[in-house]
């Protein structure tokens, strides 16, 4: 096969391509009998739920047991569910709480509503904030800690962070959005912080098109974090009577965040998929990895025993230096010529302290801050991470791996152009 693809004409050169991209998609959810089932089953049933009856608390129960938390709350969004973190935490105006400045911008851009100051931290080569640039982004006026499992890759140093925040008196909170089914020594993400959030957005690996969910032990961080989006039935079914919080039941504190029944049936019936899920995935991310780790110019991440991705996405890092002259565009532009649609540059998740949200926002919320954020960074191992990455899904169905070997394919041809040829 080698020799074939080292005299093969790229399809950017005219050649013929591996596949077309209508037939080499990464399609999600996907949408079966058994969705339809439960959908139909549920609008039977009804479309609003006030308490936590019904599918809410099923999916609750089953999404807690799992984590082993003792209360799970669902929301219209995982970045609701994250403003719901953030509210139960009962954090003051100017307060500081330590974030990965390499994230998706809702980890973060809920404690801006909330007058809170994000103080971002780099990453290591994984993606992921590392406790030593907690201890070094520490002061007087941190209050809380939150991390980002990026991509579905636990955060290295997870286990050491919650040590640190929990001997320090600092909250620390886990965005596990990308990381269902992830785990590190056993024991899954989301077990470490004192709460937790995921997304059930469309593109998630447990989705009912949208939706979120919190997890946590304590008692009163739920209570806050309930009656920060629901009011009236579920608050009073939840909070004791005799709990100073319970005179806001019949209001909550002014928003409703509840989530949709019928996501949270999807929802369902896809957490229930989720070992199958992780199988796949697992399986087809490491073909991927065993095929693209070939190469001077690509370096992928390793894991080991004791971590256990989601393979939400799978990441890539284009080294220019070792490339010949060619650009990470134009290594996957080439893919993409080959049918391969799927590799992708990420735009919309990046280098935090650049949005003016995290730089401005007086501009937008004079009301909470007055003045211009001071510059941070900079942060060399994040904005590598960033410069360099590329993008892969990781196909979670068994009858997916016709597809994986097309993409193994593909990149091969390429690369072995590129390394051979050394130009494109």
């Amino acid at each position: 096969m080698r020799s074939f693809f080292m005299t093969a004409k790229l399809a950017i050169h005219g050649g013929t391509p591996i596949t077309s991209p209508d037939k080499a998609t990464f399609i999600w959810p996907v949408i079966t009998e058994d969705i339809e089932r439960v959908v139909i089953k549920q609008l039977h049933e009804t479309l609003s739920i006030y308490d936590d009856s019904g599918i809410f608390g099923i999916f609750e129960r089953k999404f807690a047991s799992y984590h082993g938390r003792a209360h799970g709350l669902l929301s219209n969004s995982g970045t609701s569910a994250i403003l719901a973190m953030f509210e139960a935490l009962n954090l003051r105006l100017g307060d500081e709480v330590i974030a990965p400045v390499y994230t998706f911008h809702a980890t973060v851009s809920p404690m801006m509503s909330l007058g809170l100051i994000p103080v971002f931290g780099d990453c290591d080569e994984e993606g992921n904030i590392t406790l030593e640039e907690i201890k070094a982004k520490r002061t007087a006026k941190t209050k809380a800690v939150i991390v980002t499992h990026m991509w579905g890759v636990p955060v290295r140093d997870i286990e050491s962070i919650a040590e640190y925040c929990k001997d320090e008196g600092l909250f620390l909170l886990e965005d596990c959005s990308h990381a269902h089914g992830a785990s590190i020594n056993g024991k899954p993400v989301g077990s470490f912080g004192g709460m937790a959030a995921w997304s059930l957005q469309g593109q998630k690996i447990i989705t009912g098109g949208e939706g979120g969910i919190l997890l946590t032990d304590s008692r009163e961080l739920f209570n806050r974090a309930l009656l920060h989006g629901h009011y009236n039935k579920r608050p009073k079914q939840n909070i004791a009577p005799d709990d100073p919080m319970y005179k806001y039941a019949l209001t909550g504190f002014g928003l409703k965040l509840r989530a949709h029944p019928l996501a949270v049936a999807i929802a369902n019936q896809q957490f229930d998929l989720l070992q199958d899920f992780s199988r796949c995935k697992n399986k087809h991310a490491l073909l991927m990895v065993e095929a693209f780790d070939k190469y001077d110019f690509i370096k992928v991440i390793h894991t080991n025993n004791s971590t256990i991705p989601s393979w939400y996405a799978l990441g890539l890092h284009f080294i220019e230096d070792n490339a010949f002259g060619v650009t990470r565009e134009q290594f996957v532009e080439a893919l993409h010529a080959e049918g391969l649609a799927e590799f992708d540059i990420p735009g919309s998740t990046g280098l935090l302290n650049q949005l003016p949200l995290f730089t401005s926002p007086h501009e937008a919320m004079p009301r909470l801050y007055n003045s211009d954020m001071p510059i941070q960074g900079p942060f060399p191992v994040a904005e590598d991470f960033y410069r360099t990455l590329i993008k892969l899904p990781v196909w979670a169905y068994d009858e997916d791996t016709k597809v994986v070997q097309t993409y193994i394919e593909g990149f091969t041809k390429v690369a072995q152009h590129l390394a051979t040829q050394n130009t494109l």
